[in-house]
C-alpha cells in the first residue's frame, strides 16, 4: 500500500515530469487517470496470481506478487522524464502502473487467505484486522514521508527530483517483503485441501460461487469509494485548494494513526458480537456522515483532519474484518481467486476512478458534491451487507460460511 499511497501523494509533484507543466491542471489529471489504470489491471492480477495461490499455495503466490511489485516500483523510480524521451515517459508510467496493479490484485487476497487460514476461528476477526493495519500503516508511512520531504526539501525540489525518493524506498520495501515471505510456511488448511482433492477447476468453482462473488463486489463498492475518497484528499487539497503541502500531509498522518488504533478494536469486537453488526455500524456511519463532513472542507488542514479522522475510524469497522468475512464466504479451493477477482473488479471499477472523479467534480461543483456519491455507495453496500448471513467462527477447512458451533475451540 506504500507504493500506491506515494503515487497519489506525490502525483501533484511528478505530474510535470511525465506530462509536462501547464497553467491548468491537465498534467495532474493525467497522472490520476494513470493511477486508475493500476486499478484496472487488478482483476487480471487477481486471476493470474489467485490461480497460482489456489493451485500451488499462498506462499508461492506471495513471492511472485512481491517480485512483480518490485519491478513496477523501480520502473517509476528510475523513469526518464518527458523532457528526455517525450511522450514515452507517460507510456512508461502506464506500463509501471499496470505491473503494480497486477501485483496488488494478486497480493491482497492471497495475504487475506493466508491470515484467515492460520488464525484460530474464535480470533479470526482480530487476526484479519492485521491486513488493513498493514495497509493503513503503509499509507501512513507514505504520507509521513511526504510530510517530511515537503518540510525538508520543499515543493520546488519535490517537483524537480525528490519525488523519486519514495519510489526508491518502495523498492527496498519490496525486497524486504520478499525476504519475509520466503520464511513463511504454507497454511495447514490449504495443504490438507490440496492433499485430499484434485486440482480445482477454477472456472467451474467460481461459477458455483456466484452469490458470494456478487456480495463481495457489493460490499467492496462502498468501502473502496469511501476509502479512496479520503486517501486522495491530500493530493486534492494540494492541487485544487492550493493548500500548504506540509500541513495537510500531517493532518492525514493523524487520521491514519486513529485508523491504526481503531482497526484491531473493531476486529476484536466482531469476534464477540459478529461480523454483520460491525460492518453495518461502519457503513451506516459513513453513509450518514460523509456529506456533512465534506461540507466542512475549505482547504484548511484542521477541517480536513476532522473529516478524515472521523471517517477513517468509521471505515475501520468494515475494513478490519473484510478479509476474514470474504474468506468465510468462499471455499478453500478457490479462496484466493474467488475473493481476489470479485474484490479487484470492484476496486478497479469504483476505487481506481475516485481521484480523477474527485478532482473533476471538485473543480466543477465543489468537493462537497462528491460526498453525495460516497454516501450513495455506502448505502448500496449497507443493503448488500444485510443479505449476508453471519459467518463468525466458520470452519474454513470444510464449507464456506459454515455456521459456527457453540463449543468451537481453536485447534
Amino acid at each position: 500500500m506504500f507504493d500506491w499511497t506515494i503515487y497519489s501523494t506525490f502525483a501533484a509533484f511528478f505530474a510535470a515530469s511525465f506530462f509536462g507543466s501547464d497553467e491548468g491542471r491537465g498534467a495532474y489529471l493525467s497522472t490520476l487517470i494513470v493511477f486508475a489504470v493500476g486499478f484496472i489491471a487488478r482483476p487480471i492480477g487477481s486471476l493470474a496470481f489467485g490461480a497460482i495461490s489456489d493451485v500451488f499455495g499462498r506462499r508461492t503466490s506471495l513471492l511472485a506478487t512481491s517480485a512483480t511489485a518490485l519491478l513496477g516500483t523501480l520502473l517509476i523510480a528510475f523513469a526518464p522524464t518527458i523532457q528526455t524521451i517525450g511522450a514515452g515517459a507517460g507510456i512508461l508510467l502506464i506500463v509501471a502502473r499496470v505491473i503494480q496493479g497486477l501485483a496488488h490484485g494478486g497480493e491482497q487476497p492471497a495475504a487475506g487467505a493466508y491470515i484467515s487460514e492460520i488464525a484460530p476461528p474464535r480470533s479470526r476477526g482480530a487476526w484479519s484486522s492485521l491486513i488493513y493495519v498493514s495497509i493503513v500503516a503503509g499509507s501512513l508511512v507514505g504520507t509521513l514521508l511526504g510530510a517530511v520531504l515537503a518540510a525538508t526539501v520543499g515543493p520546488e525540489a519535490l517537483t524537480a527530483w525528490a519525488w523519486r525518493i519514495p519510489f526508491v524506498l518502495a523498492g527496498a520495501g519490496s525486497l524486504l517483503a520478499l525476504a519475509l515471505v520466503w520464511r513463511v510456511r504454507e497454511t495447514a488448511v490449504f495443504a490438507e485441501t490440496a492433499q485430499r482433492s484434485r486440482r480445482p477447476n477454477l472456472l467451474r468453482e467460481m461459477a458455483r460461487s456466484w452469490r458470494p462473488a456478487l456480495q463481495i463486489i457489493g460490499l467492496t463498492l462502498g468501502i473502496t469509494i469511501a476509502f479512496q475518497n479520503w486517501a486522495a484528499m491530500v493530493g486534492f487539497h494540494i492541487a485544487v485548494f492550493r493548500s500548504e503541502p506540509g500541513t495537510v500531509l500531517w493532518a492525514a498522518v493523524g487520521a491514519n494513526v486513529l485508523a491504526l488504533i481503531a482497526l484491531p478494536l473493531w476486529g476484536r469486537l466482531s469476534d464477540r458480537i459478529g461480523r454483520k453488526p460491525v460492518v453495518l455500524i461502519g457503513l451506516v456511519g459513513v453513509a450518514v456522515s460523509t456529506w456533512p463532513l465534506m461540507l466542512l472542507l475549505d482547504g484548511s488542514w484542521q477541517r480536513m483532519a476532522l473529516g478524515m479522522g472521523i471517517s477513517m475510524v468509521l471505515l475501520s469497522a468494515p475494513l478490519s474484518i473484510l478479509p476474514a468475512l470474504m474468506a468465510e464466504l468462499v471455499p478453500t479451493s478457490i479462496r484466493t481467486v474467488g475473493v481476489g477477482f470479485s474484490y479487484a473488479l470492484a476496486t478497479a471499477i469504483f476505487g481506481g476512478t475516485v481521484p480523477a472523479l474527485q478532482a473533476w467534480i471538485g473543480q466543477s461543483w465543489g468537493p462537497q458534491a462528491f460526498g453525495l456519491y460516497v454516501a450513495l455507495a455506502a448505502l448500496i453496500s449497507t443493503a448488500v451487507a444485510l443479505t449476508i448471513r453471519e459467518t463468525r467462527g466458520a470452519d474454513l477447512s470444510e464449507h464456506p460460511a459454515a455456521a459456527p458451533t457453540t463449543n468451537e475451540v481453536p485447534a
